[in-house]
């Protein structure tokens, strides 16, 4: 399907921001997983088939068809990640359609969508990291907090969350310096792109997820639990 084919009516029914997740706590059996590529552009298959561990590979492919079923869920019936177009960073979107990002860390694949407006999110695995390995990503305020507490990891996710969810939303790549990023809060102020609202999004105690949009979130954030 090519981008002019999409219903003219279909961005209308995208009213809300979502966000979509999955927790895959064993691998795809092999059927499922060659199944689920062949639906998969050849360029994201190649992707995909260079991840050297299972999780990074299985939630990658899930976080495509958590896309796939986002849209499916917005009106479209006949979904092709083949229409998916990319700046010179990047960054994937769905032209004309809604805006989305996806993240994926450990187990844990989300997809947040939105119908207006550029959307990032970021997801991490709480575990024990060597903060001092990123001093240099924060402001002076910043680091005051996170370093406070030599064991307290969820400060330093939280803000690194927080961070790269701006920098996806964004779509720069890595081309913003973390420390032109400034959090108070629930607003990123990011030098020469404004100010930013970030949300942070409870899907499970081993994890944080923030999410980022320009404007601030005037609903509730649907949130939808898919199984594969």
């Amino acid at each position: 399907m090519h981008p002019e084919t999409f219903p003219d009516t279909f961005c209308i029914t995208v009213k809300i921001m979502r966000v979509y997740y999955a927790i895959v706590s064993q691998p795809l059996n092999d059927f499922d997983f060659k199944r689920y590529l062949k639906q998969m552009p050849s360029a994201i298959q190649q992707k995909i088939a260079r991840y050297k561990n299972w999780e990074d590979a299985h939630t990658s492919l899930i976080g495509k068809l958590l896309l796939i079923q986002a849209l499916q869920d917005s009106g479209l019936q006949e979904t092709d990640l083949s229409v998916l177009t990319y700046n010179k960073y990047g960054r994937p979107s769905v032209p004309g359609i809604m805006d989305f990002n996806i993240s994926h860390s450990e187990t844990l694949a989300v997809c947040a969508i939105a119908a207006n407006g550029s959307i990032g999110i970021d997801a991490e695995a709480l575990k024990p990291i060597n903060k001092t390995d990123f001093y240099n990503c924060w402001t002076p305020a910043e680091a005051k907090a996170i370093y406070h507490d030599p064991e307290d990891y969820k400060t330093f996710y939280g803000y690194w969350t927080k961070k790269e969810a701006v920098v996806k939303a964004i779509g720069n790549g890595l081309n913003i310096p973390l420390t032109d990023i400034e959090i108070k809060g629930d607003l990123a102020t990011v030098a020469h792109y404004g100010n930013w609202h970030v949300k942070e999004i409870p899907l499970s105690e081993k994890y944080i997820v923030h999410m980022a949009a320009k404007e601030p979130y005037k609903a509730p954030v649907e949130v939808i639990q898919k199984e594969f």
